[in-house]
């Protein structure tokens, strides 16, 4: 591009109209002041995981349609600080490959059944009683654990 023609290009840029804005009033906006250091904020418990370990199982498998079946599992069983244990899903066996899940919390059968709020649920729940932990694996599937 030659001098000439940077010129007129900065020419016919520069005759191009400037937008121009309204002028918003600021908002009547008040924010209530705090002292320092006396925020209510939820405390986070001082819990560590002592132990952790992943252990390989069988569960039962109840998909929405079809017939139930066994399916090889991977649970991580955590022990912590404050004398708690959990456990999560963390594989399944296809064929014979393992494939990592995202960890699925397990739900105890038998808090789950101190817990139901009607009969017919605390009925659905003692039909799995012979099980002690379910996890619900996808939309439509359920894992029992002896």
């Amino acid at each position: 591009m030659t001098f000439a023609g940077c010129l007129l290009f900065i020419t016919v840029y520069s005759q191009v109209p400037f937008v121009s804005y309204e002028v918003v009033p600021q908002p009547s906006i008040s924010i209530p002041s705090t002292e320092p250091f006396m925020v209510n904020t939820p405390s986070v418990p001082n819990v560590k995981v002592v132990s952790s370990d992943i252990v390989t199982t069988n569960a039962l498998c109840i998909p929405a349609e079809g017939e139930s079946f066994t399916l090889g599992t991977k649970v991580m069983i955590r022990k912590l600080s404050n004398g708690m244990t959990t456990l999560k899903l963390v594989g399944i066996k296809q064929g014979k490959q393992w494939n990592s899940l995202d960890e699925i919390t397990l739900t105890s059968i038998s808090n789950a059944i101190s817990q139901a709020k009607s009969k017919e649920e605390k009925d659905a729940w003692l039909n799995m009683s012979d099980f002690s932990y379910l996890a619900i694996l996808g939309k439509d599937c359920m894992l029992l654990f002896k």
